[in-house]
């Protein structure tokens, strides 16, 4: 009878775990379609990927939910050290800064500091179809990246905060902020 109790435990927490990823469930606007994706564990956000390991392809979508206001800028990079502990510095980021009335303007961004104001310019790798859309309260960035070679894994993070004047100002310091991530296992979704 304990093996039963413990084996419909296990089945319902499979269930609850299955039905909670948010990522399975969304769609594209552009009905584009990935292989994987995640719900990131922190800032409302969404990865979705497909990644093609022989080139180094990695096609992706970021989605971030929760921006209300069109005064905010939202961020998704890579930190090709691929240092956890100082993610932030060294990031090769995809930058989106909210418009009233439309698409959101995307531009790549190499973070050298802390107190960066995500300046526009080249990343360090090669990257094309850099786009964005905004439904409602959510952003998405979208874009294929060309990794090195043998990359199975990395470290990314995400982020958001406010605008002054169209120029990115910092992002909050709360908990949430600063935890936003992780290393993830292009292969098989897993952090």
């Amino acid at each position: 009878m304990a093996r039963l109790v413990l084996a419909m435990c296990a089945l319902s927490s499979l269930l609850l775990t299955t039905s909670a990823q948010t990522c399975k469930n969304q769609t594209f606007t552009n009905n584009k379609v990935f292989t994987s994706c995640r719900d990131l564990p922190h800032l409302t956000s969404y990865l979705h990927w497909t990644y093609e390991e022989s080139t180094g392809k990695l096609e992706m979508a970021f989605r971030h939910g929760g921006i209300n206001a069109t005064d905010r800028w939202v961020a998704w990079g890579i930190n090709p050290n691929n240092n956890l502990n100082s993610a932030m510095v060294g990031a090769q980021a995809l930058v989106a800064i909210s418009q009233s009335g439309g698409a959101p303007r995307v531009y790549t961004s190499s973070i050298a500091g802390y107190s960066t104001q995500l300046a526009e310019g080249n990343i360090s790798y090669a990257n094309s179809g850099l786009t964005g859309t905004r439904q409602d309260s959510e952003i998405t960035i979208y874009a294929t990246l060309t990794l090195p070679n043998g990359t199975t894994t990395l470290v990314h993070l995400w982020q958001d905060g406010p605008l002054s004047a169209s120029t990115p100002q910092p992002h909050s310091m709360a908990t949430s902020n600063l935890q936003a991530k992780e290393t993830l296992d292009l292969l098989s979704g897993s952090r």
